[in-house]
């Protein structure tokens, strides 16, 4: 992959727009862990719906965006990141109650979301909609399967941890000739990420190591974490 082809733009720690995109993450915690309704609230499976559509609509939102603005590319531009699968992923459980697409989104959502929020960077420069899109969606995938489990009544399969994980690995690999397809750098397979990581360390493929040995341990201490809402199947 030619990374030249493109370059992403990574939001200055402590600039306002780092401040406005906690602020954002602020405001979802406090709507969803204080005024959203809980597992029993005869309102909640109504809730739920329009929560899946609006993470749908808001995916699209950016589509819509980037090709007005001219800046849609196949090699940035398609939802083949972490978050954005994840974002697919609440969608089918939120609409239409699938529990496999939860067990994955569980994972995939809060640590891959925080990432972005630890390491944020856009395809454009910071303008009110992009900032707003990524933020939202990025949020979004951090704390809703939390708030899905503490108040939805949402349940991680005992053990299953191990199955996500190798998914997981699988994903990645598969997504290394895409990349090469597309010249993308999608799940940051072909290349390492555009911003500093503390997780990311060397050049390709030595730098992948890390990712997986990192996936593995965050995807072990959250499952342990949350192991109160787990069951067994």
């Amino acid at each position: 992959m030619n990374s030249d082809h493109y370059e992403m733009v990574p939001i200055e720690v402590g600039s306002l727009v780092w401040y406005v995109g906690y602020g954002i993450l602020l405001g979802l915690i406090v709507a969803l862990f204080f005024f959203a309704p809980r597992s029993g609230d005869e309102k909640m499976e109504r809730w739920e719906a329009f929560l899946g559509w609006f993470i749908l609509a808001n995916l699209f939102w950016y589509q819509g965006m980037a090709l007005l603005d001219g800046i849609w590319m196949k090699e940035e531009s398609l939802p083949l990141h972490m978050c954005s699968f994840s974002q697919i992923l609440l969608f089918i459980h939120l609409v239409y109650k699938k529990d496999w697409a939860f067990q994955f989104v569980a994972f995939w959502g809060p640590l891959g979301g925080i990432q972005a929020f630890l390491t944020p960077a856009l395809e454009t420069e910071p303008t009110f909609g992009f900032v707003l899109q990524f933020y939202l969606a990025h949020g979004l995938v951090v704390l809703l399967p939390i708030y899905l489990m503490v108040h939805g009544g949402r349940r991680l399969i005992k053990g299953g941890v191990w199955r996500i994980i190798i998914i997981t690995f699988l994903a990645g690999y598969v997504m290394i000739p895409i990349n090469a397809l597309l010249g993308s750098n999608y799940m940051y397979t072909n290349n390492p990420p555009p911003v500093d990581h503390p997780l990311v360390q060397g050049e390709w493929p030595g730098y992948l190591v890390w990712i997986q040995l990192a996936v593995m341990l965050l995807f072990l201490m959250f499952y342990y974490g949350f192991r109160k809402y787990t069951v067994a199947k």
